[in-house]
């Protein structure tokens, strides 16, 4: 299980638009990657979003989706512990060699929750397997937040996805309902421009950013 990777984050969407780029090039490489939506859609979609989710993921090429369905907006509603352990259980299945979640800055607040359940769940205890833990930004949450040195986005590591940028912008079609026109940062050109403003910080036409929380070379 050294290859599975699990992205694991609160709303649809929010897997493909930090990291759909990455989580295909990984998958290219031999990974297998597991997401896991937290959270429910909104309540105007939510009859029809777990399958949206699915053929979004499956359009990218991930076949693994688990959903833990609590309420939209109102993950703070649900004790840290309870999240904690049902994260934990994943750990226990999967045995990730890589988590991607949310940046602990997002202006929204079950990023915020989500991240601090992840960061506890997978903490590195002794006789563990460490496990790679990788924040991505999520456009219309990342980079709303204030811009204080505790809260901003540091990116520290970029992926260059100019080769799977196309595949990550069609699977994001599937949840057109959650887009929204240019200049709105959720948006197909907002994400585009956004690439290419990742890969221009590091020579190359395409990429994703993240921030390394921890990383362990065993």
């Amino acid at each position: 299980m050294d290859k599975n990777v699990l992205v694991i984050v609160a709303h649809p969407d929010d897997e493909l638009l930090g990291s759909g780029g990455t989580l295909k090039k990984l998958m290219n490489e031999g990974y297998t990657v597991i997401t896991v939506i937290v959270v429910k859609g909104r309540e105007e979609e939510e009859h029809q979003m777990n399958q949206i989710v699915l053929n979004a993921n499956n359009h990218l090429g991930i076949d693994n989706v688990i959903f833990l369905e609590h309420p939209n907006l109102l993950l703070e509603m649900t004790p840290l512990h309870v999240i904690n352990k049902e994260i934990e259980a994943l750990l226990d299945k999967y045995e990730p060699a890589i988590i991607f979640t949310h940046h602990y800055g997002d202006i929204n607040r079950d990023h915020q929750i989500l991240f601090q359940a992840v960061l506890t769940a997978a903490r590195p205890l002794p006789g563990k397997k460490p496990i790679e833990l990788i924040c991505f930004e999520t456009v219309s949450s990342t980079e709303w937040s204030q811009q204080t040195s505790d809260k901003i986005f540091k990116p520290n590591y970029f992926v260059d996805i100019s080769d799977t940028i196309d595949i990550k912008l069609e699977s994001l079609k599937f949840y057109d309902v959650e887009m929204r026109p240019f200049p709105h940062p959720r948006s197909y050109k907002g994400v585009r421009h956004l690439a290419q403003v990742r890969g221009m910080t590091v020579g190359v036409e395409y990429a994703e950013a993240f921030e390394i929380i921890r990383r362990v070379w065993k």
